[in-house]
């Protein structure tokens, strides 16, 4: 199988290759094709079985021969944009996705309905399409007043904690890997693993099945939420993407590789007595330690 990862010079990229590099059955024939629009990806090394290409190219390949193709879900916006790429993921139950599965107003309506009852809250959202903003006080005339259309409205939450849970629902039961982190220019820049017992893992199975009742897309394949806690101990919903998050290759030490769920592989975890459970790491000890285990 050819596997595409669209936007690959990011970390969801880097993530997606380091997966494929380490899947239980290397060599099998599978390739994976990296395609980014910034032709400087193409000039970075790679191994045998990986093949850096423009996306234009990535796009020929798949019209072509879209029956040896699949998208990988580290990518969003290329599904989200490019109907070539959102067919191909839609022969895929891994990766396809529905349109409102990127309507951050709608996912929040729908999910609010959904699991009702939960530990996890979802943000009370105002449905409006177009918001007319005016200051409350202090104001005089047209001063500080102004339109943001196709907006999405969500109450403040005050941030005491935050999570990524990366979840692989190939299975009959969802597999829960759950991080908190410490955010730097949108991504983790430290991380510390939750347990499966732990309070995030417990909340996020919970929630994980209110979907899969109503919107068993959404939880069929690999994807991942992000939550946040507030100073009293409540958790929220912040955002769905039906894909790796960016910085999930950390959870191969956990025992995670979508390459090995897809093809109903067990990944073996093989961190000895590296990335404990209730230790703070910063991101890059994972990618030192990917490098000198090879």
């Amino acid at each position: 199988m050819n596997y595409f990862v669209f936007e690959a010079g990011g970390r969801a990229g880097i993530s997606a290759e380091f997966f494929f590099l380490r899947r239980q059955e290397a060599g099998n024939g599978d390739h994976l094709y990296m395609a980014d629009m910034d032709k400087t990806a193409l000039l970075c090394p790679s191994s045998s079985d990986v093949t850096r290409i423009e996306e234009c190219a990535a796009l020929e390949m798949i019209v072509k021969d879209s029956a040896g193709c699949t998208v990988f879900p580290a990518d969003e916006l290329a599904r989200q944009g490019k109907p070539i790429v959102t067919a191909l993921a839609e022969k895929n139950p891994f990766a396809a996705v529905d349109s409102w599965f990127y309507d951050k107003r709608q996912m929040n309506v729908n999910l609010a309905r959904a699991t009702e009852g939960c530990q996890i809250k979802i943000p009370r959202t105002f449905s409006l399409d177009n918001v007319f903003m005016r200051p409350n006080k202090m104001s005089a005339g047209s001063h500080g007043v102004g339109r943001l259309p196709d907006t999405c409205i969500t109450e403040y939450v005050e941030i005491e904690h935050e999570y990524v849970v990366d979840v692989n629902g190939t299975l009959s039961e969802p597999a829960i890997y759950a991080r908190e982190v410490k955010i730097k220019n949108g991504y983790d820049k430290y991380l510390n693993f939750k347990g499966k017992d732990s309070k995030i893992a417990v909340a996020v199975k919970e929630f994980v099945k209110a979907i899969s009742a109503s919107y068993p897309k959404m939880t069929t394949g690999i994807f991942h939420i992000q939550l946040i806690e507030n100073k009293q101990g409540d958790i929220y919903f912040v955002e769905y993407s039906k894909r790796i998050s960016g910085t999930s290759i950390v959870n191969l030490y956990r025992g995670y590789n979508p390459f090995d769920a897809f093809a109903g592989k067990e990944t073996l975890a093989y961190h000895g007595d590296f990335a404990r459970e209730e230790t703070w790491y910063r991101y890059e000890d994972f990618i030192l330690n990917l490098y000198s285990v090879r």
